[in-house]
């Protein structure tokens, strides 16, 4: 209860100074600032320092709830703030049950939850994210700002780093640069990043932390639960880890809608290669998508493996030169049913265990344009109706075995949509038949007839012979 939770001021940061230095901290507390070890977060731009000179930074203005402990943590209500969780040093698990909750930062500065670390490869808490059964729980939130830490006691080795403009904004606004002694530095409480000469290149200081999405964390981060959790991002990635990120269960329905990738493990730290940065799906349902209004963003950015081993997965990324499924390691379909759209993407292993199809259109199918695949037996494998333009689309569904299939275009159908997949088909006229042009394009045929190379009307669109059958599984066109 709220009168059973202690809460620090700025005011009365000398004296959560004290009981932070004591180890004597409550189990949760509020603050009305986010300590990262040293002292208040300030949420900064460089840009701003760029555009308006070295101006004075305030610290964050923003509730924390900050969960300092093991065991559960049931989160009901609205709460207009940000999910602080202290994982350093902590042996066992930590549950952060959302039983109703909508959690809304107002800021695009901050996530709505985040798990902190020093270490990215720690394994000795697992933090579990648990929706409770038939709860619809909303979460929003932006990201938190690099901020750059500078060794004061070492300035010279580290300003020799920089060159040209970076070197001038590294003279010009050293509040922005933050200079942390190294015995600080040492004792910052999130993840840091040590930036290489590409960081450089791009602004970035030598050292820095940050968090980049509405739900973002420093350590391995698991789903579970049988609730809907909805997850908007103001600003970058919607689900973001350095470690695993894993949905579990079989059950729970998930929305996530991103202004950069929505679902993202990277490497904090360029030189920790035994980072894992793998995300695995087993879910009823979980639809990922960029947003429309973006100039880049993948649905699912992995610096390790995507497997995906049940459930309805939707994959929605934004159309240009960022891929829909943009994986280092490798892409395994073992089960499910699984959609996504874009312009392009990364080969899927042909160790998946479920077969799978890849679409290439000649044509891009733009806003309300709706694909739909029947079986030889009109059986319906999909209906998809898409908010944007895209060039390709990746299907798999244990209904997929050899035999012929058909691609239709503009179907007009009855039947419950949710964010563009129809999950259940009262009725549907086919409309236009799709077919492969000589390039192994989709096209759309005149006269409702699929003609192939020697402009012979056939009325199938390809075939299955088997999974390894051209990149990605895509079938061959068959007379």
């Amino acid at each position: 209860t709220e009168s059973a939770i202690t809460n620090y001021t700025k005011d009365d940061f000398d004296t959560f100074l004290t009981a932070y230095n004591e180890n004597s901290l409550p189990a949760i507390y509020t603050t009305e600032f986010l300590f990262d070890g040293i002292g208040m977060y300030k949420p900064y731009d460089l840009d701003d320092f760029i555009d308006n000179g070295n101006i004075e930074v305030e610290a964050l203005s923003s509730s924390v709830l900050n969960i300092n402990t093991l065991g559960n943590v049931e989160l009901k209500g609205d709460f207009t703030g940000m999910i602080a969780v202290n994982t350093n040093d902590k042996k066992g698990d930590i549950n952060i049950i959302l039983n109703g909750v909508n959690i809304n930062t107002n800021s695009s500065k901050i996530p709505a939850i985040y798990v902190y670390n020093k270490d990215i490869t720690y394994l000795d808490v697992v933090v579990t994210i648990k929706t409770v059964e038939n709860t619809k729980n909303y979460i929003e939130g932006g990201n938190l700002k690099k901020v750059s830490l500078i060794p004061s006691d070492n300035l010279e080795e580290y300003i020799s780093k920089y060159n040209g403009n970076n070197k001038i904004y590294y003279n010009t606004y050293t509040n922005y640069y933050g200079v942390y002694t190294s015995t600080q530095i040492d004792k910052i409480l999130f993840a840091k990043v040590t930036a290489n000469n590409e960081d450089l290149d791009d602004g970035d200081p030598y050292y820095f932390y940050k968090a980049s999405g509405a739900i973002s964390s420093d350590i391995d981060l698991f789903f579970e639960g049988k609730g809907y959790l909805s997850i908007i991002s103001k600003n970058k990635e919607g689900v973001e880890t350095k470690g695993n990120l894993t949905f579990s269960g079989k059950t729970g329905d998930y929305y996530i809608e991103s202004q950069d990738n929505s679902l993202n493990t990277i490497t904090s730290n360029k030189e920790q290669a035994n980072a894992r940065n793998n995300i695995i799906i087993d879910v009823n349902s979980l639809y990922a998508a960029t947003s429309n209004d973006i100039d880049y963003g993948a649905a699912i950015d992995s610096n390790g493996d995507l497997i995906i081993n049940g459930g309805l997965v939707v994959a929605i990324s934004k159309p240009g030169q960022d891929t829909m499924l943009d994986i280092k390691s490798g892409i395994y379909i073992n089960g499910g049913t699984f959609l996504a759209i874009g312009d392009m993407y990364d080969q899927i292993s042909s160790n998946s265990k479920q077969k799978f199809i890849v679409l290439s259109f000649s044509d891009k199918p733009i806003k309300d344009d709706i694909i739909s695949m029947l079986d030889s037996n009109n059986n319906h494998l999909f209906s998809y109706k898409t908010d944007r333009t895209y060039s390709n689309l990746i299907y798999s569904s244990s209904s997929i075995n050899e035999g012929v299939y058909y691609l239709y275009k503009n179907s007009t159908i009855t039947g419950e949509e949710k964010n563009g997949y129809y999950i259940s088909i009262n009725s549907y006229d086919k409309g236009a038949i799709l077919g492969y042009n000589s390039k192994g394009k989709i096209i759309e045929t005149p006269n409702n007839m699929i003609k192939n190379d020697n402009n012979i009307a056939t009325n199938k669109i390809f075939t299955i012979d088997s999974i390894s059958n051209i990149f990605g599984g895509i079938a061959n066109y068959s007379e």
